[in-house]
């Protein structure tokens, strides 16, 4: 047994660290409806979770926005996220709170399993990070 664990502290001191990297996020920013002050509410959403991307120590590595229908996930700063999802650019998806994702509760729970399905995470600035596991996303839709 000592001359096991006298191996294994040569092995404890020569082994390299491992640097840890900060979790990758992507922050999507969606507005309903077109109109004056929609511009200068995108600017806010994404300042918002700048900062809140700071606070949990996230890199961000992309930055998306839509106006439009809540309705539909074929939206083109989705996709763009998505791209960065495909290439494995991005650890988590940064939004102010989940109605910015969607609307729609059958897509949007598709939408989270394919996010779980590939690791990635989902933070919003009023919630922190959401449990995306189907217990609980189906108490969620029914209400319990």
């Amino acid at each position: 047994m000592e001359q096991k664990r006298g191996w294994m502290m040569d092995m404890a001191k020569n082994a390299v660290p491992r640097i840890a990297r900060a979790p990758r996020a992507w922050i999507y920013c969606r507005m309903a409806h077109s109109g004056p002050d929609s511009a200068g509410l995108l600017a806010m959403q994404r300042r918002q979770l700048e900062a809140c991307a700071k606070e949990h120590g996230f890199e961000i590595v992309g930055y998306s926005s839509d106006v439009g229908s809540g309705l539909t996930f074929n939206r083109p700063g989705l996709l763009d996220f998505l791209d960065a999802v495909y290439d494995e650019a991005a650890d988590v998806l940064l939004l102010s709170d989940l109605t910015r994702l969607g609307r729609d509760m059958g897509r949007a729970a598709q939408f989270w399993q394919l996010l779980r399905g590939r690791g990635i995470g989902i933070y919003t600035a009023v919630n922190g990070e959401i449990d995306l596991s189907m217990k609980v996303m189906l108490q969620k839709v029914i209400g319990q």
